[in-house]
């Protein structure tokens, strides 16, 4: 049975097609348009060109496809050739879909938190889920409760005020200090990255704004208002350029500690209503990282499960996995092999090397006997490295196949990268990558990080070892890398390890500031091209600049 998956609200559409319960493929629409998280796209994307692609993939074509499912927030903004043959499902569903049926757990709690989902009516309002818990097991998916928020305009606009919804207070503090992408809306990434340099001044102020409860989070229109009017009052007398940037950053601090506490408030209360030993988050509030490891720290849940795409690209992977169990009746079981994100395609030597020929004489390309040896001294030396391998991860995170890789002992590489090669923000931190069995010397944690979404402490004594990944705080928004998910990264690693003694490596995503992650060959010598980037490993190849280029 091949179900073809639709994801995306308005914006990060994606699609996944799924076949007899197995995932064939999946990507993102921004991977493909080149347009950050696609926003905007919608109602031009009749073309659909993330269905067209993991249909190729698949060696198939929609005539072939058994069902289309996507969730009900595309029915209001996408323009969809498939539309005649849609089943519909809820938004936060999808969300929940897309993190239980990837999870190792026969059973578990689920968790969503976004900014706004699916609509409904009440008392002649238009209400939208904000959070909903769940619980899954063999049967799928069951609703335990939820909050809902009014909308409280006739227009669906980007800047809509919406209610009780943690996500839309973290989009409009990120947006009232700065922090803006593609269409004006909030980069919270740059939040969450900039928050360890302010201090608790207006974490209380911030706290008075809203209401915790059992199981609930509310904030009123009003105390939306009151937040950005408090961040826009506070700059407009900084006095000094320099008062400001401490203003963003004490703002950036209160919205993310009180997020934290609110996520683990939450999960305390859903833990003792329920008794589960086992914790799925997905929505894009479970992209904060830094909140996600917290919740291991300060709840009595065991196990944490946090689906890599939790934004709104991931409802395609849920849409069709829930066509797969609830719609298919078939029973869930967990698999024996951890959920893979590399689901894009595969590209072959021959579309390498036409990518590489048509950058022509810019370039000199090299095909070592031991690839993972000679990028390791590469990096060793000082390198930045472009790594261009296999299948393309889904997510906004770079997981080892579409990164860019550096020594992480250098304490001016993150300066080096921030200017140089991503040209973004000097107090954005990198990731640090690191072979699951070595975790443990580095960092304060055990817990498997797979997906680059925890956030706990260096090592007090590795700290200067690795200070390229090492935040401010001491912190690092670790992955952890297995060969069962991607050997030629702990190929890589080892043989980086076993130059320097250290089997870290810096790891951040391979693009340019506010462009999607590399998807193509083609992409990947462009970007290669255009940034400060050193070397380029594109498959088995090795690629430098032209002398002059």
């Amino acid at each position: 049975m091949r179900i073809l998956g639709l994801g995306g609200s308005h914006h990060d559409f994606a699609a996944c097609l799924v076949e007899d319960g197995r995932i064939v493929s999946a990507v993102e629409e921004e991977r493909l348009t080149r347009v950050k998280i696609a926003f905007g796209l919608g109602p031009r994307l009749q073309q659909c060109r993330a269905a067209d692609y993991v249909l190729d993939q698949a060696g198939t074509t929609a005539e072939d496809v058994d069902l289309v499912i996507a969730n009900d927030f595309l029915n209001r903004v996408y323009a969809l050739r498939y539309r005649d043959r849609i089943e519909w499902i809820g938004h936060h569903l999808s969300h929940a879909a897309s993190t239980f049926y990837t999870s190792p757990f026969e059973r578990s709690t689920v968790m969503v938190l976004d900014g706004r989902g699916s609509e409904l009516e009440h008392n002649g309002e238009r209400h939208g889920e904000t959070i909903t818990f769940y619980e899954g097991n063999a049967q799928g998916l069951g609703v335990l409760s939820g909050v809902h928020g009014r909308v409280t305009t006739a227009q669906r606009r980007l800047d809509d005020t919406y209610e009780n919804s943690v996500g839309w207070m973290y989009e409009a503090v990120s947006k009232s200090i700065g922090f803006l992408t593609v269409g004006g809306m909030g980069a919270p990434g740059k939040t969450m990255g900039l928050a360890p340099f302010g201090t608790p001044r207006y974490v209380k102020a911030l706290a008075e704004l809203y209401h915790l409860g059992e199981g609930e989070f509310r904030q009123t229109v009003e105390e939306q208002a009151a937040v950005t009017a408090m961040i826009a009052n506070e700059l407009a007398r900084a006095g000094s350029e320099q008062a400001a940037e401490e203003i963003r950053a004490d703002f950036a601090y209160a919205v993310q500690a009180n997020t934290e506490r609110i996520m683990i408030e939450l999960a305390r209360w859903l833990h003792h209503t329920t008794g589960s030993k086992n914790l799925c988050l997905a929505g894009g509030v479970a992209l904060n990282s830094v909140a996600n490891y917290k919740i291991l720290e300060q709840t009595p849940f065991e196990e944490l499960h946090v689906f890599p795409a939790a934004g709104d690209n991931g409802t395609a992977i849920g849409a069709a996995l829930h066509g797969h169990y609830a719609l298919g009746g078939n029973s869930w079981e967990p698999s024996p092999d951890r959920f893979s994100p590399y689901l894009g395609r595969e590209y072959s030597a021959e579309e390498m090397a036409a990518a590489l020929a048509g950058a022509g004489p810019r370039v000199e390309v090299e095909r070592p006997d031991d690839l993972f040896a000679h990028v390791a001294r590469e990096l060793a030396r000082g390198s930045v490295v472009g790594w261009f391998q296999g299948r393309s991860e889904i997510g906004p995170r770079a997981l080892g196949n579409r990164s860019i890789f550096a020594d992480p002992r250098d304490p001016g590489m993150k300066d080096r990268i921030n200017a140089k090669v991503k040209h973004r923000e000097a107090f954005r931190p990198f990731a640090p990558v690191v072979p699951a069995a070595r975790q443990a010397e580095f960092f304060d944690s055990e817990t498997p990080a797979p997906y680059m979404l925890l956030v706990p402490q260096v090592r007090a004594d590795k700290q200067s070892v690795i200070p390229a990944v090492t935040h401010v705080d001491g912190s690092a928004r670790l992955q952890t890398a297995a060969s069962d998910l991607n050997s030629r990264l702990c190929d890589l690693l080892n043989a980086f390890d076993r130059i320097t003694g250290v089997p870290v490596l810096l790891n951040t995503s391979f693009n340019d500031n506010e462009e999607p992650i590399v998807e193509t060959p083609e992409d990947a010598v462009r970007c290669f091209l255009s940034t400060d980037l050193d070397l380029l490993a594109l498959g088995d190849l090795v690629v430098r600049k032209a002398v002059g280029a």
